[in-house]
């Protein structure tokens, strides 16, 4: 098992450019979400060699591989749509990875059965694409990738036109092929849930750089900046409009209420921070005990959501939504005080961008 390294890899076009640093710890799973069209999918075609990027260093297993030919990287790729031949066998699909070694008909006949039985597909050579599930075809493209016994495996999207229920299925296949064969592996995905369930190692990619890399719960509780929290989704961003220091407390004013700042630094107004807390960590009540954070909100529209329902609220024209336990959601149209504890507040502020 080897690592993948990208360091300061960029690539730039008159209206964007990509400059990402991240590590692929050696046999696990990086998970990699962002909005669509952050540089996501490029950062993966850089790091195979399909893109030549303008700067930076691609490392496998320590060696520079940046000049390496694709073949020549021990990178395999899964692309989105599997790029399955129709006009092959599944037994020729995966064969047609082995074309470049050059082996003999018999040799490539026993590589293609050891592959087909790492995926769960024994005795599938003969079957056309057509004729397999979304999540035969997905194997049959991961065994064509590991055909070449590459070091590390990319997946681009690749459930990304599959239906939820079959995508879960299929993300819980990706891990227990990926553990049980032992690749390294560099996961894509605009899909958070996904991303959060897949990877060992979750970064987020925000307009072409990485804000954060982290451990998924980490990042979900403690987002490094408000451009992070607001993509993970996880809870209210409520601009701090001013400071107040009432005895030994430093107060953050919103527009719809305040609360008790954490311990740390004093925040830069400048920066425009937020105060920031999970989306079901608020309850009723008006911070009656002073140490905790209070606000005033309208139920603007309630969403069922299985066991517990999703409020998009109103505070003085902040709008976020809060997820309440089924049966103690407030009414569309209500309005109510709100408080959340002090232990469940952080404060983040935007990244700091450099052109």
């Amino acid at each position: 098992m080897v690592s993948l390294e990208l360091r300061g890899l960029r690539k730039a076009w008159p209206s964007a450019t990509i400059d990402v640093s991240l590590v692929a710890p050696a046999g696990s799973i990086l998970a990699v979400a962002g909005p669509s069209g952050c540089g996501k999918s490029t950062m993966l075609r850089m790091a195979a060699g399909l893109v030549r990027p303008d700067g930076g260093r691609v490392a496998v297993g320590g060696t520079d591989v940046t000049a390496a030919e694709p073949r020549d990287r021990g990178i395999g790729m899964v692309f989105q749509d599997y790029a399955l031949f129709p006009h092959l066998d599944v037994g020729g699909n995966v064969a047609y990875g082995l074309r470049p070694l050059r082996l003999g008909r018999a040799e490539t006949a026993r590589r293609v059965a050891r592959l087909l039985a790492a995926v769960d597909l024994d005795g599938f050579e003969r079957r056309r694409p057509h004729e397999l599930s979304g999540g035969e075809r997905q194997r049959v493209a991961l065994a064509r990738t590991l055909a070449v016994e590459p070091s590390v495996v990319l997946f681009d999207e690749p459930l990304s036109s599959l239906d939820a229920s079959l995508r879960k299925r299929l993300r819980a296949d990706i891990v227990d092929e990926q553990r049980r064969l032992g690749f390294t592996a560099v996961y894509v995905t605009h899909d958070l849930e996904e991303a959060m369930a897949i990877g060992d190692t979750l970064a987020v990619m925000v307009g072409g750089e990485v804000l954060q890399c982290d451990a998924p719960s980490e990042v979900w509780a403690r987002p490094s900046s408000v451009e992070v929290a607001l993509f993970m989704g996880s809870g209210p961003c409520l601009p701090i409009r001013r400071l107040e220091r009432e005895g030994g407390t430093l107060w953050a004013r919103t527009s719809g209420g305040r609360f008790p700042m954490p311990e740390g630094p004093e925040p830069d107004l400048a920066s425009a921070p937020v105060v920031f807390f999970e989306r079901s960590a608020a309850g009723p009540g008006g911070g009656t005990t002073g140490a905790e954070g209070s606000f005033e909100a309208r139920c603007v529209r309630a969403d069922f959501a299985g066991d517990a329902v999703d409020c998009l609220m109103d505070s003085a024209g902040d709008r976020f939504t809060l997820r309440f336990r089924r049966g103690e959601a407030p009414m569309e149209g209500g309005e109510a005080s709100y408080s959340v504890p002090r232990g469940g507040l952080g404060v983040v502020s935007r990244s700091i961008r450099t052109p």
